[in-house]
């Protein structure tokens, strides 16, 4: 009972407990950006560190020795850290829409470690891999750490939880806004005026901080030329180009990774092969080695011939596809961005000497396709046109990058084509393949917004089949708590607050989701 008590307090209006979530918050702010910029800087380090040994190889036979037997050791401890700690392998993005969904309870402090150190490992090793992914887990697990501490509900949990994964976008990309929104279009897929107002609060507090650290300069100063108004109908073709693009790539990602997961060779031979290779591509292409720092330094310097574009565009994608597929901590979101900032700059040294434009207006198409990119592989449009948005300090490609975005992420979808990091989450499910394991009951409540196409609209509560195991507690209309009765009829747009039982949870909230169409 007084966990129940303790469930509908979290929910009211209750000024008191509000700021009390609000204090938590700033501490997640401050520990998950602390942590997340640590990560940021030591893969800064790990990179600088992998760039200037190759610098110093120059065909010297020991050297190289030395620097395999290293890349072997790495693949060993990464094999050993993703076994004594398996929600630390891959992404990281899975595993929090799993913990958050209620499919998994993740060893916060666990997971902290071994993802931050295989990280580490993961970088030092060249593999293309990002650490946005894993950013977003430690700050997610950084939030529950904080939750954890002040042992509030299984409610309260999972919103720090997710307050924690915005903070790891934001610590990462200096983008709090877009932080908030990944959270909310990619995440949690609901609304949550509490959540909003915490995630904000806590993405500003480590925003601070990472500016602090790494400064207040925008991640991109390209040039901003305009593209002229007549000739905006060239972002349609872009659109398509970059959707069947998008289409493409998660097709490829996911296809490698299932080919990868069915080798039947040990674990640990799978990874110091994975190194392996990347060591070759690190002497051999150095430019595709790591996440895309230097991809990305190489376009702002210069814009390297058609040519050069297209090759490192193609070598790039495949070893990313490569990187990704063995299962090692990192994650696709850089990948994805450097992939779409040379697939504009491909496009824009095609269309802009036909045109007669000026040659930086490429930098134009760079922008506007990493949001379209994005929104073609991730589904997650607002989020790809703020983060770009914030990235490059500018609103002057907005329009732009929504008719690409828009039209980059209707095309997949049409194809049948699921968003990458759902594709991964329904595999790290039947990965797991495990029971779900009954914990020590809580109550967590969870809200769901009636969309316009819903079946039950001006339906009675009482006729709506919700799960017998699931209490209709609440409904916000209007800005405004109604305790509903069983004749009560729900409405478009109204939040509908559902109490369960944290071992029903995740299959709670799968059974509304379909009910209302999610």
């Amino acid at each position: 009972m007084k966990s129940l008590e303790k469930t509908f307090r979290s929910v009211s209006e209750n000024p008191g407990h509000i700021f009390r979530l609000t204090i938590q918050g700033v501490l997640v702010g401050i520990f998950a950006g602390i942590m997340v910029c640590l990560y940021r800087f030591l893969l800064a380090g790990s990179e600088s560190v992998l760039r200037g040994y190759l610098s110093i190889i120059h065909g010297n036979v020991l050297y190289i020795i030395l620097f395999f037997i290293a890349l072997a050791v790495m693949g060993i401890l990464i094999d050993w850290l993703t076994k004594w700690e398996v929600d630390s392998a891959g992404s990281g993005i899975p595993q929090v829409y799993a913990e958050v969904k209620g499919h998994m309870e993740a060893n916060w402090a666990k997971v902290l470690f071994s993802k931050i150190v295989a990280g580490v490992l993961t970088a030092l090793g060249g593999l293309s891999l990002g650490p946005e992914g894993p950013s977003v887990q430690i700050g997610g697990m950084a939030g529950k750490g904080i939750a954890k501490i002040f042992k509030g509900s299984k409610t309260d949990e999972l919103r720090l939880i997710l307050v924690g994964s915005a903070v790891g976008i934001t610590a990462a990309f200096n983008a709090p806004l877009a932080g908030v929104l990944f959270v909310f279009e990619e995440i949690n897929h609901g609304f949550d005026k509490t959540l909003v107002f915490i995630a904000l609060v806590s993405a500003i507090v480590s925003d601070f901080i990472s500016k602090i650290i790494f400064g207040q300069s925008t991640i991109l100063n390209f040039p901003v030329l305009t593209i002229p108004l007549p000739s905006y109908w060239i972002l349609v073709v872009l659109g398509l180009f970059i959707g069947l693009l998008g289409y493409i790539y998660n097709i490829g990602m996911i296809k490698s990774s299932d080919i990868v997961a069915n080798l039947r060779i040990p674990s640990w031979l799978k990874f110091v092969l994975v190194f392996m290779v990347s060591g070759v591509v690190a002497l051999l292409i150095p430019e595709i080695s790591d996440g895309g720092h230097f991809m990305m330094d190489m376009l702002d310097i210069a814009v390297p011939s058609l040519g050069v574009l297209v090759l490192l565009l193609v070598l790039k994608y495949l070893f990313s596809m490569f990187s990704f597929s063995s299962g090692a901590p990192g994650g696709i979101f850089l990948p994805i961005l450097v992939l779409g900032a040379y697939i504009g700059a491909v496009f824009g040294s095609i269309v802009v000497p036909a045109f007669g434009w000026q040659h930086d207006l490429i930098y134009r198409f760079v922008v506007i396709s990493m949001a379209g990119f994005f929104a073609a592989t991730v589904r997650s449009p607002i989020t790809g046109i703020v983060l770009l948005a914030e990235m490059s300090g500018s609103t002057e490609s907005l329009v732009g990058m929504i008719i690409v975005s828009l039209i980059a992420y209707v095309v997949p979808t049409l194809l049948g084509n699921e968003p990458i990091y759902e594709s991964l989450y329904d595999r790290l499910l039947f990965k797991k393949n495990r029971e779900y394991v009954k914990k020590p009951s809580k109550h967590v409540m969870s809200e769901y917004i009636v969309p316009l196409d819903c079946n039950y609209i001006n339906f009675k509560i009482k006729d709506i089949p919700f799960p017998k195991n699931a209490i209709v507690v609440s409904v916000i209309r209007n800005g405004k708590y109604v305790i509903p009765t069983e004749d009560f009829k729900i409405n478009y747009s109204d939040q509908i607050q559902v109490l369960t039982d944290s071992n029903d949870y995740p299959f709670v909230r799968e059974e509304i989701e379909e009910l209302f169409g999610d």
